[in-house]
């Protein structure tokens, strides 16, 4: 059941637990209603289990897990449409970013952007998807900060709204390269900085995402009544 095989890099602890977490969750390494023990998992990482403590509580906050008093955490059975429900609130907030970094973005920040972009057309091609994600939360981030609202920043971060391509990535049924792809319009937005073009192509960029994983919900459902 251990989602972990190697140490993980103190410099990336809390996140990589928690995408290996998610991971083994997501692929139902760990089933519904299985225990997540801080002891063994900071033993099969070789971490302390501060940082498991941590990991664990953001995945309570994204409704991966839930904790009973005298317990523990324990793994939620995922609902799709549930999950389905944080894409639109994603593109809102993002949108609102997109729009207010387009006119702020410098060259810089437009060859940090292709930099990203390229990573994850590499790591799509080799199915790296721990390199994929990394390089879609920083692609992200740089627009977010890019925006000047610090309140906007808080909220995004609280949210872990970046996790969730992960969650697109292997719930939605369409690989690392289409996910990368739905960044190139977005990247060309940016590039014009006009507020408007750049605040649509993030809406479409991350509704988008949201339609993948709810279609891919409905087909595994229709599937299930030919069966019965």
């Amino acid at each position: 059941m251990s989602p972990a095989h190697t140490p993980i890099n103190r410099r990336v602890l809390r996140e990589e637990i928690k995408e290996r977490l998610m991971d083994a969750i997501l692929r139902g390494s760990y089933q519904p209603g299985d225990r997540i023990v801080e002891t063994r998992i900071a033993q099969d990482f070789g971490v302390s289990q501060a940082p498991v403590r941590e990991a664990i509580r953001d995945l309570e906050l994204m409704g991966f897990v839930e904790s009973t008093p005298f317990k523990g955490a324990s793994v939620r059975a995922l609902n799709r449409a549930e999950l389905g429900e944080v894409y639109p609130v994603r593109a809102a907030l993002e949108a609102v970013a997109a729009r207010l970094a387009a006119p702020r973005v410098t060259d810089e920040d437009i060859r940090k952007l292709e930099i990203h972009f390229q990573n994850m057309l590499v790591a799509a091609e080799t199915g790296d998807e721990h390199e994929h994600i990394a390089n879609d939360v920083a692609f992200h981030q740089i627009i977010i900060e890019r925006s000047g609202n610090k309140m906007l920043l808080q909220i995004w971060r609280l949210m872990q709204l970046s996790t969730w391509t992960f969650v697109t990535a292997i719930m939605s049924g369409y690989g690392l390269p289409a996910i990368t792809e739905r960044h190139r319009p977005l990247l060309e937005a940016l590039k014009t900085r006009d507020p408007e073009r750049a605040a649509d192509a993030m809406a479409r960029h991350i509704t988008e995402m949201g339609e993948w994983l709810l279609a891919d919900n409905a087909r595994q459902d229709g599937r299930a009544e030919i069966g019965e």
